[in-house]
């Protein structure tokens, strides 16, 4: 019995025990833990405006804040497919959701700039291990058949989650200051906690599996290529000489990284499965997706307060009407996905975000509060299609057994997008605020929309190629 069969046995019996409703409970308990760890990479975003203030840091500076959280998230997924072999899936998952808290609590309580940096390097390490598990779960607990159904529910947490944030973040922000924003997802890693060991399988161990091998080499080597990387891009306008520097050295460790991968053993990250046609593809829809996501996640709150004139509240409120477009696409994008070709259902989702982008780049300071919200529902349409479309379409690319690394390979990859996107959009902002002698100018934020547009147009390329072998022989 491999473990794929041995969790299918769990999933057996616990639908045995607690009936057809089974499923509902154990995509809420993970579910829980999900939202919990992305609304932590998102949530921070409308305290930055304060953070900035209090602190006295720019764009190129507070950035680390999402940059370390997304970097750090980027690295631990790969660290999700041994943890749950060596410690078993439920035990990883409480583990994890404890450790988020206790990072949580320490951001709040903490006075140095240097410090809330490495608290929310700490929190991304932890999500990063939440997410994959959390996949994981919601897959095996769904038939084959189903499986667009099932991304439909896993992405109701990853989309509805920054729309979410920001509104509770913007609140607590206007009334209690920063420090709140990073208490906001404790109540529900509180309640996965309670939940987890009546609906999370024990997902135990295979005979064996605590001797695996750990990845040591690969892990420092993709550590240190994203600590140079993102550091170097951070770096860049400062100190170009050495952000140059550490830019080729963080490019050169991330070849090593690839190469010994490819190499191991016990790889963190199986490169194997991109040979499965179309999941190459596949992965850098999801690197644009993170770019795009998270890069606009980033701007819309600053755009909101400093070029509209909003409060941090006001930020927040003007994504719910987007929340609850998204939520209502998400109900229908999953059975879509299991219906029409997945990759068609990701590209009519990367072309909705791109309208949407391009719209937000060109309004200004005079553009009202609905005009906004509107552009930015527009956007979650897009969402809402992308994400069934693509973790669906990815996964039925794969034989049978591999999904955990196809999952593990998604989600890293948005993620690494995710890093870069903030990086890369920091640097632009900083860079043509000096070239334009604007501080906090609308201009550049404007243009960092059209950039995010422009990613995701790219993106239609791949997944229009984001089709298996016998997909593309059923369409010939």
């Amino acid at each position: 019995m491999n473990a794929s069969d041995q969790r299918q046995a769990e999933v057996a019996a616990m639908f045995d025990r607690h009936g057809s409703n089974y499923r509902w409970w154990a995509v809420l308990t993970v579910m829980l833990g999900t939202v919990s760890a992305i609304m932590e990479a998102t949530v921070v975003n409308v305290a930055l405006p304060e953070i900035i203030r209090v602190f006295q840091v720019g764009h190129d500076q507070v950035q680390l804040l999402s940059t370390g959280f997304l970097a750090a998230t980027t690295a631990s997924m790969l660290l999700a497919t041994w943890a749950m072999q060596r410690f078993g899936v439920r035990r990883t998952y409480v583990g994890a959701l404890a450790l988020l808290v206790m990072f949580s609590v320490l951001a709040a309580l903490t006075d140095r700039f240097e410090l809330l940096a490495l608290c929310r390097i700490g929190q991304g390490s932890i999500a990063g291990l939440i997410q994959p598990l959390a996949m994981l779960v919601i897959i095996d607990v769904f038939p084959s058949q189903e499986r667009g159904r099932a991304m439909g529910a896993y992405g109701l947490g990853i989309v509805l989650a920054p729309a979410v944030g920001p509104v509770a973040g913007g609140l607590l922000v206007d009334h209690f200051g920063w420090r709140a924003v990073f208490l906001v997802t404790v109540p529900l890693c509180l309640a996965a906690i309670a939940l987890a060991p009546r609906f999370v399988i024990a997902g135990r161990p295979l005979p064996g599996a605590s001797k695996r091998p750990f990845d040591a080499i690969g892990l420092v080597l993709v550590v240190a290529a994203l600590c140079a990387l993102l550091g170097g891009l951070a770096a860049l306008i400062r100190q170009p000489m050495l952000g140059a520097a550490a830019v080729t050295l963080g490019v050169a460790l991330a070849l090593g990284f690839v190469v010994w991968e490819r190499s191991t053993l016990h790889p963190l990250l199986d490169f194997s499965i991109f040979r499965e046609a179309g999941f190459g593809a596949a992965v850098l829809v999801a690197l644009a997706y993170g770019i795009g996501i998270y890069g606009s996640t980033y701007l819309a709150p600053i755009f909101a307060q400093i070029g509209a004139g909003f409060s941090a509240y006001e930020a927040g409120m003007m994504l719910v009407p987007g929340g609850v477009v998204l939520a209502v696409v998400l109900l229908l994008a999953g059975r879509l996905a299991d219906r029409f070709p997945s990759n068609r259902v990701a590209m009519a989702g990367l072309a909705f975000f791109s309208v949407s982008a391009i719209l937000m780049g060109l309004s200004s300071a005079v553009t009202g509060f609905w005009l906004l919200a509107l552009w930015v529902a527009i956007g979650r349409v897009g969402l809402g299609l992308i994400i069934p479309g693509l973790n669906a379409g990815a996964l039925r690319l794969l034989p049978r057994g591999t999904e955990a690394a196809g999952s593990a390979s998604i989600n890293f990859f948005r993620q690494l997008g995710g890093a870069l996107g903030v990086t890369l959009l920091a640097l632009f902002l900083e860079g043509r605020e000096r070239q334009l002698n604007a501080v906090h100018g609308l201009q550049p934020m404007q243009e960092g929309f059209f950039l995010i547009a422009v990613v995701y147009c790219l993106a239609l390329i791949p997944a229009w190629m984001m089709t298996g072998r016998g997909q593309r022989a059923q369409s010939a």
